[in-house]
């Protein structure tokens, strides 16, 4: 019978290998498994940080449903009350001078505005949420629209007898623009700083940044907003006196249209120093073939 050597060094080294093998093997899967741990781990705390984030957002959103329900029936409710109390006194009492009557008239009329642009405003803002807000640009002449705006709001005098100025304009300013649209920007400024200024003036004007750029801006003397104010005040339904009459959904309604055109808007203010509400239109709008008009 043959005689088998082993070489005993030669198998040593081999079993060693082979154990060194296993455990490189054994401390892989260790390692991947503690991976595989820890991504589980982290996947399970951003999977709970996302079901609180979605909680906040349905909580916040709850709570601005909830305002919004109980300001929208506070600001239906109150013009209708006076629509209809003045409308009654009218049809029953007969012996109402002129004076009175007109003056309950104008009650009416300013109840059936008020409601009016209430749902307007609504109308406008569901639109832009649905993405089918509607602009019809055409050439405009801005220094006469924002005229008319100001010749608008003089018409309703204010109680200290208060003006909107337009003090600082464009030699030429003609932009393609939604005219009703446009209109509908400077008013929604201009009444704002009418809300919230006593006394003093609200100015508007118009001039051309280095860039070429026009910048708008509306300054009043009111009662100015402080920090927290500045960063919510273009947020739908966002008020900063709720003793004010309004939707809140006039400044974000601004904020889309302006937007909308390529532009940015914000707020210059400090309370009880008054504000300036501001916005930008790009170049590209002007409208330069003068001629045509």
């Amino acid at each position: 019978m043959p005689v088998i050597f082993v070489d005993y060094e030669a198998w040593t080294n081999s079993l060693s290998l082979k154990n060194e093998a296993l455990l490189y093997s054994f401390g892989i899967i260790i390692l991947l498994l503690l991976v595989i741990m820890v991504i589980v781990s982290l996947t399970k705390s951003k999977r709970l940080k996302t079901l609180q984030r979605i909680n906040e957002v349905a909580e916040e959103t709850n709570q601005l449903k909830n305002a919004f329900i109980a300001n929208m029936t506070h600001e239906i409710r109150t013009p209708l009350n006076a629509i209809v109390g003045f409308t009654t006194m009218l049809a029953e009492m007969d012996n109402l001078d002129r004076e009175t009557r007109m003056a309950f008239l104008k009650e009416i009329n300013e109840n059936k505005d008020s409601l009016l642009q209430l749902v307007n405003d609504l109308l406008d803002y569901s639109k832009i949420e649905a993405h089918t807000l509607e602009f019809n640009d055409e050439e405009v002449d801005v220094n006469a629209l924002i005229s008319e705006v100001c010749a608008t709001e003089n018409a309703h005098p204010h109680p200290t007898g208060m003006k909107v100025e337009f003090a600082e304009k464009l030699p030429q300013c003609r932009l393609v623009v939604d005219r009703v649209r446009f209109a509908q920007v400077i008013s929604n400024l201009v009444r704002n700083a009418l809300k919230f200024t006593e006394e003093g003036a609200v100015i508007i004007g118009c001039r051309r940044l280095s860039n070429n750029n026009f910048y708008f801006y509306i300054a009043d003397t009111g009662c100015g907003i402080d920090e927290e104010g500045r960063r919510a005040v273009f947020e739908r339904f966002v008020k900063m006196n709720y003793n004010i009459k309004g939707t809140g959904l006039g400044l974000a309604i601004t904020k889309a249209i302006v937007e909308h055109y390529g532009g940015g808007i914000g707020v210059e203010s400090k309370k009880g120093e008054g504000s300036t509400f501001y916005f930008t239109l790009p170049a590209g709008v002007e409208y330069k073939e003068y001629g045509k008009f």
